[in-house]
């Protein structure tokens, strides 16, 4: 089983290309799965939950009755043996800033933080933790639940001075230290005692034991910072820069007319990369309407689940500075610029007033240039009572023919 700490959940491991359907469960004790309800909109990016192309769950926006365990399996339930499972929980925005340091720090941070909290949980004769030991039969110990090492971070920094980062989450371990009964416990409770793991976080531990949450939702992660070795190898998509450098690789710019559309695709990255988006510093979470929380609009930008972004039907507002990061590399930038119609139009019509003026000059010139030669060679030509003698004679010959 699995812990999920986001709105994205996988239904892709030994995955055979069929059709997969997702079930959900709030807990496992008495309770019969139900399969998740998805949005049936055209136009997927009104759908609240869907499901992608690798089969991934994909919540827009989660709600607090969301939480639950979830699982996949396929039409004839021939995973069943085998589904992957996951533990689905909401918890309280993280607005603390991580701790930083090597393996010696973190011992520190532990012993300071974890440490005096762990022996609460034991020891501690309030009432919240009297019920979790005794009521409950639950007990509970801080820990520290490490991510993979993310990649070697060498584009941009100095020789011999490249690092790599591990994640560390701070959760909250249950075991099960006594023979708890289930009879009587309400949802949130038979949630927790089904749980093996819960982020200190949360916010089920929230509505259950309020003491507890007070002391662990505001500790701090702590990210572990180690140096590593690697290369900077230019258009490969691992990194462009060998120097120090922090630029964009590409730049761009882009003037559109209002009501008109763009598409943008982050260079030398492929669906195997993390590209992020950003308008302006701020994070375009993918398949998420950026601008609006109104799930009914219709979105100007949106970022596709291959990283695409688009521009739709653009006004003033979608203007800004528009860049892309490749595995933390800075790749490109894209200044974004939005005029009104009017205006173009305005510019277009004062343009041919001006072709329609030289024109115009020109024409007149010659006209009066060809006006001043005929009035200085005035002597040269016949006059009326000349050109009638002419004809005369001209009659006269023709007659004597």
């Amino acid at each position: 089983m699995k812990k999920v700490v986001g709105k994205e959940t996988d239904c892709k491991e030994n995955d055979d290309q069929q059709p997969k359907i997702w079930y959900t469960i709030k807990y496992l004790s008495n309770a019969q799965p139900q399969e998740v309800r998805l949005g049936m909109e055209s136009n997927t990016s009104h759908n609240r939950v869907l499901v992608n192309l690798e089969h991934s769950l994909i919540f827009r926006k989660f709600f607090t009755n969301d939480t639950g365990f979830y699982y996949c399996i396929g039409l004839e339930a021939q995973e069943s043996e085998n589904k992957f499972s996951y533990l689905v929980d909401a918890v309280f925005p993280n607005k603390i800033t991580s701790e930083t340091g090597n393996l010696s720090k973190w011992n520190t941070y532990h012993d300071e933080y974890f440490k005096p909290i762990n022996k609460l949980f034991k020891t501690s004769n309030g009432d919240d933790f009297i019920y979790i030991r005794n009521n409950l039969s639950i007990g509970i110990e801080l820990v520290t639940e490490w991510e993979g090492w993310g990649s070697c971070e060498v584009c941009g920094r100095a020789q011999g001075n490249a690092i790599r980062r591990k994640k560390g989450f701070c959760r909250l371990k249950l075991t099960s230290i006594g023979n708890g009964t289930v009879k009587g416990r309400n949802e949130d409770e038979l949630f927790f005692l089904d749980s093996y793991e819960l982020s200190c976080k949360s916010q089920l531990i929230a509505r259950l034991f309020p003491t507890v949450s007070n002391i662990t939702r505001l500790l701090p992660h702590f990210v572990v910072i180690e140096g590593c070795e690697g290369s900077c190898n230019p258009g490969t998509g691992k990194g462009w820069k060998t120097g120090k450098s922090l630029d964009f690789k590409y730049k761009k710019s882009y003037v559109l007319a209002e009501s008109t559309h763009l598409t943008l695709i982050c260079p030398e990255s492929s669906i195997d990369n993390v590209v992020i988006w950003r308008k302006n510093g701020k994070v375009i979470t993918p398949g998420e309407n950026f601008q609006s929380k109104n799930p009914k609009e219709e979105p100007r930008i949106i970022v596709d689940t291959f990283n695409t972004l688009y521009l739709h039907d653009v006004t003033s507002q979608e203007e800004g500075n528009y860049t892309c990061q490749v595995d933390n590399i800075r790749m490109q930038q894209v200044k974004v610029f939005v005029v009104s119609k009017s205006r173009i139009l305005t510019q277009a019509f004062v343009r041919h007033m001006m072709y329609l003026a030289f024109v115009l000059s020109l024409t007149f010139s010659c006209y009066c240039a060809g006006l001043f030669i005929t009035w200085t060679k005035r002597h040269t030509f016949k006059s009326y009572e000349e050109l009638v003698e002419e004809d005369k004679k001209n009659y006269e010959d023709s007659d004597e023919d």
